[in-house]
């Protein structure tokens, strides 16, 4: 496998940024300002791929609502059931997660496994403007006073609204699609690296916490998305739009998650999102496979 090849695969850029991540240890200092500048030009480099221009808002209204149910409603409803029998640390966790809005790789997986770009596109900037409200309301009201809604608001505006706003200009810019994956995988894997290796106690130490948040993530990811795509396909929803609709459902912006985590509380807090990640790339590679021989 080339370099090159290496560089542009989403699945084995979080497998190195884990592995090395829990080898050495993450970095050793600024962990939380290196975390937040990667994700920030990272979610800046995603929504440069959203472009409205080729949406239809009246087209995709209905469809974007569905979403936003599917993803504020019943994924994050899951995700705060199941996590609340956690102890408070990883249950802020939980919150996060619950928290936050889609991942807006949905997009490239929604054309990749055959759905329609142009729902995912309107979807996912419904979603996002809504998180603008709904994230800090959802983490306010459930973990109270133990978050400063100071930093909550800055690292807010950090993390979604300065992204939202220079991606109108990085779009302008003429960058080859392979040569942003590329960038967008390196800074995803650098953010892995950096939370993973700040919980590597808790991973060798607490072997009891991956095994229960891996079977949380289990039933969070892939309970929901199977559970979505069979109940839709027995109503006669068209592939295409079962598509879109199952990766809302099952998808969160987990690199969010874990930044918010390190920059609000102690690197513990982040543990539900990064072992999340490991099975949403599972998720991926399974869905992949899944569509190519779902016709209709």
């Amino acid at each position: 496998m080339r370099p090159a090849d290496i560089l542009g695969s989403y699945s084995a850029m979080m497998g190195l940024g884990l592995l090395f991540g829990l080898l050495l240890g993450g970095f050793p200092w600024l962990t939380k300002e290196i975390s937040m500048a990667s994700l920030a030009i990272l979610m800046t480099l995603s929504l440069s791929r959203v472009r409205l221009g080729e949406t239809k808002s009246k087209e995709h209204g209905k469809d974007a609502i569905v979403a936003l149910i599917l993803n504020y409603g019943m994924l994050t409803g899951v995700i705060l059931i199941l996590g609340r029998m956690f102890p408070e640390d990883l249950w802020w966790g939980w919150v996060l997660m619950a928290a936050a809005p889609s991942a807006i790789s949905i997009v490239p997986f929604s054309t990749i496994f055959g759905g329609k770009t142009s729902k995912a596109l309107f979807s996912t900037a419904v979603n996002y403007l809504s998180a603008l409200a709904l994230m800090p309301l959802i983490t306010l009201a459930l973990i109270g006073s133990a978050v400063s809604v100071n930093d909550l608001i800055v690292s807010l505006l950090f993390l979604i609204v300065l992204p939202m706003v220079a991606s109108r200009f990085v779009m302008r810019i003429n960058i080859g699609k392979s040569v942003t994956t590329q960038a967008m995988n390196i800074l995803f894997a650098i953010l892995i690296f950096a939370v993973a290796g700040a919980n590597r106690n808790a991973f060798v130490s607490e072997p009891w916490i991956v095994i229960a948040v891996a079977a949380v993530s289990i039933i969070r990811t892939f309970g929901t998305g199977l559970g979505i795509e069979f109940s839709l396909r027995k109503l006669g929803v068209p592939k295409e739009t079962r598509v879109t609709q199952v990766l809302f459902s099952s998808y969160k912006n987990l690199g969010l998650t874990a930044t918010l985590a390190i920059a609000l509380f102690d690197p513990i807090v982040a543990v539900p999102a990064t072992i999340c990640i490991v099975f949403e790339v599972v998720w991926v590679i399974f869905l992949q496979r899944f569509y190519e021989r779902v016709k209709e």
